[in-house]
C-alpha cells in the first residue's frame, strides 16, 4: 500500500531523516517507534506533504501509494489528503457539536447531499466509538479520550485508504487508552493504520509490524523492522536493545554515573529482557471505560 524509498529530510541544512526505505501493507497496524525527537512525526508529515509550504524543509525521495508518487508536486495536495488521513497528536475541535465537526469536514471536501453527509457522519462517529449521547455535545466540552475519537471520526468520514495517528494515547488515562487501543485494532482490520509512538507497551499491544527509528548524527534512520515479538523482545540492533531496556529499567540504569557517552552505553546495555505487556487480543471483550 505505501512504499517509501530513500526518503530524506533536511531542515535549514541539518539532516533530520536519512535514507528511509519502508514498505507497508494494505491493512493492519504498523507502528513507527523510537525515542522522542527522532523524526517519527516528521516522517509522517513528509508522507502527507505538509512540508509543501515550509521553505526550511528539503524533502527528497519517493512515497508511492496505489501506484502514485505522492511526493510528485503534479499530484494536488488535496488528492494526497484524500488518500492519507492524519489524526494529530493534539486534535482541535471546530465550533459546534461533535456531529457538526464531522459534517463540517464532509461539507467542505465532498459533494454529497445533506442527507448522505449526515448518514456518513453518523456512521463515522459510530465506527470511532463516540456514543450517540455525545453527538449533540459541544466538541469543546468532550473529554480527552472523546476528543481523540472525534478526531478519528472526522478523518475516517472522508474514507482515506490509510489512517495516520500521531501519539494517539498521549495524555489519556489508562481506561481511555484501552478504548483507543481497541479502536485502532478494529480500524486496522479494514485499512492500514500507521501509529507514531514512543510507548513501547502500546506498540507491543497493537502492532502487527514495528518499525524502529534511531537518531544518528547524520539524521535518523530506520534500523529495525519486524513483528513486535521479535523487535521488542529479541531486538537485533544495539539501538533497539537500549531503547527497550530503558523503557523497562529506566534510562539511568543504562549509564554509568561518570560516563554519558551514548556509544558506550549502547555497548554496555545488558539489563534483563523486559517482561512486556501481552499483545491486545482483538476478539476479547473490554469493559466500557470512563469517558
Amino acid at each position: 500500500m505505501i512504499r517509501i524509498q530513500n526518503l530524506s529530510v533536511h531542515c535549514c541544512g541539518t539532516p533530520i531523516l536519512t535514507g528511509i526505505d519502508l514498505d507497508l501493507p494494505q491493512r493492519g497496524v504498523a507502528v513507527l517507534l523510537g525515542p522522542s525527537g527522532c523524526g517519527k512525526t516528521t516522517l509522517m508529515r513528509s508522507v502527507i506533504r505538509e512540508d509543501d509550504e515550509d521553505r526550511d524543509l528539503l524533502v527528497t525521495g519517493r512515497v508511492d501509494v496505489m501506484g502514485q508518487d505522492l511526493r510528485d508536486k503534479k499530484i494536488p495536495a488535496a488528492r494526497v489528503r484524500q488518500l492519507l488521513g492524519l489524526v494529530p497528536q493534539r486534535p482541535y475541535p471546530f465550533p459546534g457539536t461533535a456531529l457538526d465537526n464531522v459534517l463540517f469536514a464532509l461539507t467542505h471536501t465532498t459533494r454529497l447531499s445533506p442527507t448522505a453527509r449526515r448518514e456518513r457522519a453518523l456512521a463515522a462517529l459510530e465506527e470511532a466509538g463516540l456514543e450517540p449521547s455525545h453527538h449533540a455535545t459541544e466538541a469543546n466540552k468532550l473529554s480527552g479520550g472523546q476528543l481523540k475519537r472525534l478526531a478519528v471520526a472526522r478523518t475516517i468520514a472522508l474514507d482515506p485508504a490509510v489512517l495516520l495517528m500521531d501519539e494517539p494515547t498521549n495524555g489519556l488515562d489508562p481506561l481511555a487508552v484501552g478504548r483507543i487501543e481497541r479502536l485502532i485494532a478494529t480500524l486496522g482490520q479494514n485499512r492500514l493504520v500507521v501509529v507514531v509512538t514512543h510507548d513501547l507497551h502500546l506498540a507491543r499491544r497493537i502492532a502487527d509490524q514495528v518499525h524502529f527509528l534511531w537518531p544518528f548524527a547524520g539524521g535518523a534512520r530506520l534500523v529495525e523492522s519486524g513483528p513486535p515479538a521479535e523487535v521488542l523482545e529479541r531486538p537485533a540492533r544495539a539501538e533497539t536493545q537500549l531503547f527497550v531496556e530503558a523503557a523497562w529499567n529506566g534510562a539511568a540504569a543504562l549509564y554509568d554515573a561518570d560516563d554519558d557517552d551514548a556509544d558506550d552505553a549502547l555497548l554496555r546495555a545488558s539489563a534483563p529482557r523486559p517482561r512486556l505487556l501481552p499483545r491486545l487480543d482483538r476478539d476479547e471483550d473490554t469493559p466500557e471505560a470512563a469517558q
